[in-house]
Protein backbone atom coordinates (compact mmCIF):
# COMPACT_ATOMS: atom_id res chain seq x y z
CA UNK A 1 0.00 0.00 0.00
CA UNK A 2 1.34 3.44 -0.88
CA UNK A 3 0.34 6.85 0.44
CA UNK A 4 1.46 10.39 -0.08
CA UNK A 5 1.72 12.87 2.79
CA UNK A 6 3.08 16.36 2.21
CA UNK A 7 4.68 15.27 -1.04
CA UNK A 8 6.46 12.34 0.60
CA UNK A 9 5.99 8.79 -0.68
CA UNK A 10 5.41 6.38 2.19
CA UNK A 11 5.36 2.62 1.72
CA UNK A 12 3.57 0.54 4.32
CA UNK A 13 4.91 -2.98 4.46
CA UNK A 14 3.17 -6.06 5.78
CA UNK A 15 -0.34 -4.69 6.26
CA UNK A 16 -2.81 -7.48 6.93
CA UNK A 17 -5.96 -5.45 7.54
CA UNK A 18 -7.73 -2.69 5.70
CA UNK A 19 -9.19 0.36 7.40
CA UNK A 20 -12.44 1.75 6.08
CA UNK A 21 -12.79 5.49 5.56
CA UNK A 22 -11.92 8.32 3.27
CA UNK A 23 -8.79 10.42 3.11
CA UNK A 24 -9.15 13.89 4.59
CA UNK A 25 -7.20 17.08 4.21
CA UNK A 26 -5.13 17.94 7.27
CA UNK A 27 -6.27 21.39 8.44
CA UNK A 28 -3.20 23.50 8.91
CA UNK A 29 -1.08 20.55 7.82
CA UNK A 30 2.01 20.73 5.70
CA UNK A 31 1.59 21.79 2.12
CA UNK A 32 3.57 20.17 -0.65
CA UNK A 33 6.72 22.08 -1.50
CA UNK A 34 6.29 24.47 -4.41
CA UNK A 35 9.97 24.70 -5.26
CA UNK A 36 12.56 22.05 -5.94
CA UNK A 37 14.43 20.37 -3.10
CA UNK A 38 17.66 21.77 -4.52
CA UNK A 39 17.09 24.92 -2.45
CA UNK A 40 16.89 23.02 0.85
CA UNK A 41 19.66 21.50 2.89
CA UNK A 42 20.54 18.08 1.45
CA UNK A 43 21.12 14.77 3.15
CA UNK A 44 23.91 14.64 5.64
CA UNK A 45 26.91 12.43 5.06
CA UNK A 46 27.96 12.92 8.68
CA UNK A 47 28.42 9.88 10.90
CA UNK A 48 25.25 8.99 12.83
CA UNK A 49 26.81 10.07 16.15
CA UNK A 50 26.81 13.66 14.93
CA UNK A 51 23.06 13.90 14.17
CA UNK A 52 21.66 17.05 15.77
CA UNK A 53 17.83 16.89 15.94
CA UNK A 54 17.33 20.68 15.99
CA UNK A 55 19.10 20.91 12.61
CA UNK A 56 16.83 18.35 10.93
CA UNK A 57 14.10 20.90 10.10
CA UNK A 58 14.96 24.02 8.12
CA UNK A 59 13.28 27.42 8.55
CA UNK A 60 11.23 26.65 5.43
CA UNK A 61 10.18 23.30 6.95
CA UNK A 62 9.09 24.88 10.25
CA UNK A 63 7.11 27.56 8.41
CA UNK A 64 5.39 24.98 6.17
CA UNK A 65 4.55 22.81 9.18
CA UNK A 66 3.08 25.74 11.15
CA UNK A 67 5.69 25.55 13.88
CA UNK A 68 5.82 28.60 16.13
CA UNK A 69 9.16 29.54 17.63
CA UNK A 70 12.50 27.81 17.63
CA UNK A 71 13.13 24.21 18.58
CA UNK A 72 14.24 23.51 22.14
CA UNK A 73 17.10 21.01 22.35
CA UNK A 74 17.67 18.53 25.16
CA UNK A 75 19.99 15.62 25.95
CA UNK A 76 18.96 12.74 28.20
CA UNK A 77 20.53 9.31 28.75
CA UNK A 78 22.33 8.93 25.43
CA UNK A 79 19.59 10.56 23.35
CA UNK A 80 19.42 14.06 21.91
CA UNK A 81 16.11 15.68 21.05
CA UNK A 82 14.47 18.83 19.81
CA UNK A 83 10.93 19.95 20.63
CA UNK A 84 8.79 22.32 18.57
CA UNK A 85 5.23 23.56 19.13
CA UNK A 86 2.41 24.02 16.61
CA UNK A 87 -0.16 26.44 18.04
CA UNK A 88 -3.68 26.39 16.61
CA UNK A 89 -6.63 28.72 17.37
CA UNK A 90 -8.16 26.00 19.56
CA UNK A 91 -5.82 24.69 22.25
CA UNK A 92 -7.17 21.16 21.70
CA UNK A 93 -5.91 21.29 18.08
CA UNK A 94 -2.37 22.37 19.08
CA UNK A 95 0.38 19.78 19.29
CA UNK A 96 4.10 19.30 19.78
CA UNK A 97 6.67 17.78 17.45
CA UNK A 98 9.61 15.97 19.01
CA UNK A 99 12.58 14.68 17.00
CA UNK A 100 14.93 12.43 18.96
CA UNK A 101 18.17 10.72 17.91
CA UNK A 102 18.99 7.46 19.69
CA UNK A 103 22.61 6.57 18.94
CA UNK A 104 22.47 3.19 20.67
CA UNK A 105 18.87 2.04 20.18
CA UNK A 106 17.49 0.39 17.07
CA UNK A 107 14.02 0.68 15.57
CA UNK A 108 13.32 -2.71 17.16
CA UNK A 109 13.98 -1.17 20.59
CA UNK A 110 11.04 1.24 20.21
CA UNK A 111 8.59 0.77 23.08
CA UNK A 112 5.06 1.21 21.74
CA UNK A 113 1.71 1.08 23.46
CA UNK A 114 0.10 -0.30 20.31
CA UNK A 115 0.98 -2.19 17.17
CA UNK A 116 4.12 -1.17 15.26
CA UNK A 117 3.43 -0.82 11.53
CA UNK A 118 6.43 -1.07 9.17
CA UNK A 119 6.91 2.05 6.99
CA UNK A 120 9.38 3.37 4.47
CA UNK A 121 9.98 7.12 4.37
CA UNK A 122 12.25 8.18 1.53
CA UNK A 123 15.20 5.82 1.65
CA UNK A 124 14.79 4.84 5.32
CA UNK A 125 12.89 1.89 6.76
CA UNK A 126 11.15 2.22 10.08
CA UNK A 127 7.96 1.73 12.04
CA UNK A 128 4.95 3.82 12.94
CA UNK A 129 3.07 3.43 16.22
CA UNK A 130 0.17 5.19 17.92
CA UNK A 131 -0.03 6.06 21.58
CA UNK A 132 3.62 5.94 22.52
CA UNK A 133 4.05 7.71 25.88
CA UNK A 134 0.52 9.12 25.82
CA UNK A 135 -1.68 10.53 23.07
CA UNK A 136 0.18 10.88 19.82
CA UNK A 137 2.09 9.02 17.16
CA UNK A 138 5.72 8.17 16.41
CA UNK A 139 7.59 7.35 13.22
CA UNK A 140 10.92 5.69 14.07
CA UNK A 141 13.45 5.75 11.20
CA UNK A 142 16.41 3.36 11.06
CA UNK A 143 19.77 5.09 10.68
CA UNK A 144 21.91 2.01 11.31
CA UNK A 145 21.12 -1.39 12.78
CA UNK A 146 21.83 0.14 16.22
CA UNK A 147 20.54 3.72 15.86
CA UNK A 148 17.33 5.53 14.94
CA UNK A 149 15.59 8.90 14.76
CA UNK A 150 12.07 9.18 16.17
CA UNK A 151 9.62 11.78 14.90
CA UNK A 152 6.82 12.10 17.42
CA UNK A 153 3.65 14.21 17.40
CA UNK A 154 2.05 14.70 20.80
CA UNK A 155 -1.38 16.23 21.35
CA UNK A 156 -4.95 15.73 22.45
CA UNK A 157 -6.30 15.31 18.93
CA UNK A 158 -7.24 12.34 16.83
CA UNK A 159 -4.45 9.73 16.72
CA UNK A 160 -4.90 9.17 12.95
CA UNK A 161 -4.45 12.90 12.31
CA UNK A 162 -1.42 13.00 14.61
CA UNK A 163 0.05 10.07 12.62
CA UNK A 164 -0.50 11.91 9.32
CA UNK A 165 1.36 14.86 10.77
CA UNK A 166 4.18 12.64 12.11
CA UNK A 167 4.63 11.07 8.65
CA UNK A 168 4.70 14.54 7.05
CA UNK A 169 7.38 15.73 9.49
CA UNK A 170 9.32 12.46 9.09
CA UNK A 171 9.48 13.06 5.35
CA UNK A 172 11.14 16.44 5.89
CA UNK A 173 13.50 15.07 8.57
CA UNK A 174 14.44 12.03 6.46
CA UNK A 175 15.81 14.25 3.70
CA UNK A 176 18.61 15.33 6.06
CA UNK A 177 19.52 11.94 7.52
CA UNK A 178 22.65 10.00 6.54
Amino acid sequence: MYGVAAGVMVTLVGCTAQTQGSPIEVPGGATPPTSSRATSVGPSSAPPDSIKPCSLLSAADTAALGITGNGKGDEVKGATSCLWRVEKPLAADSYSIDVTFFGKQSVGDLVAGGEKTPVRVGRHDGVRAVGVYGPGCVVALEITSTSRVDVRTIGRGDSALLCERAVAVAGRVEARLP
